[in-house]
């Protein structure tokens, strides 16, 4: 609440003279409360809001124009459950059924991590083991349609990856895979990530993956070791949170 107010005016719209002039169309009423719940919103949308307070002996004053953009979720983890079905591990597939050495998701229920978390209830655990053939690790996620990434103007991929110091080397990469089977790799720059015991936010340009139709993926692979030229590395767990597009 503002200073001495006693109830406030909410202006909410998409367009932002609607905001700045208090249109009808933009008014969302008075309210004593000082939250306001504005119901389901578009993906990659700039909305803006503002507040006007009534203050007791001092009339209506006006409040300044605040703006927020929304995000295209890929997957914040937060929908799985221990239910047969609906588990981690059998929406992104592992090492059990793609060949590779990772592993999604802890062994016992608790299924999707709880405890280390970038956003939300859970994030994803990812174990990799590169010690053996095929010397590279990776869990995928396929969409039984294309995904558009590019609405809104989407041009960003962002991820959040956290690894653990006892972790061994390994470079992490993410890779797409369009509906017609182009594929494109990324690396991440640093090449010690998979020790870092901190969330690291991984920014990464549509354009960097090169031939692929970022308006129909298909899937979506992250893994650790390098999937072009396989060679021995180590084995460790990362934990995978938040993944999302937005404007650049």
């Amino acid at each position: 609440a503002g200073t001495a107010a006693v109830k406030h005016q909410v202006f909410f719209s998409d367009n932002r003279d609607a905001v700045a002039q208090g249109t009808a169309a933009a008014d969302k009423g008075t309210t004593t409360e000082t939250s306001f719940a504005p119901g389901a919103l578009e993906p990659v949308t700039t909305y803006y809001w503002r507040v006007d307070e009534t203050v007791a002996a001092a009339g209506v004053k006006a409040g300044p124009v605040w703006t927020f953009t929304t995000h295209l979720p890929v997957d914040d983890f937060e929908s799985y459950t221990d239910d047969e079905g609906n588990r981690i591990y059998e929406t992104w597939i592992d090492g059990w059924t793609n060949g590779t050495g990772s592993t999604v998701g802890n062994v016992q229920a608790p299924f999707a991590e709880q405890t280390i978390v970038h956003g939300g209830k859970q994030a994803m655990p990812l174990d990799y083991n590169n010690l053996k053939s095929p010397f590279y690790s990776e869990a995928e996620l396929t969409w039984s349609q294309a995904q558009d990434w590019t609405v809104g103007g989407a041009a960003v991929l962002v991820l959040n990856v956290r690894g653990r110091g006892t972790n061994r080397a390994g470079p992490v990469y993410i890779t797409l895979k369009d509906s017609t089977g182009k594929t494109a790799t990324v690396t991440h720059p640093d090449a010690n990530l998979y020790k870092s015991a901190t969330w690291q936010t991984w920014k990464i340009p549509l354009s960097s993956f090169t031939g692929v139709r970022t308006a129909a993926i298909k899937t979506m692979y992250i893994g650790v070791g390098n999937r072009a030229a396989p060679a021995a590395g180590g084995a460790g767990r990362l934990f995978i949170d938040d993944i999302r597009m937005t404007q650049p």
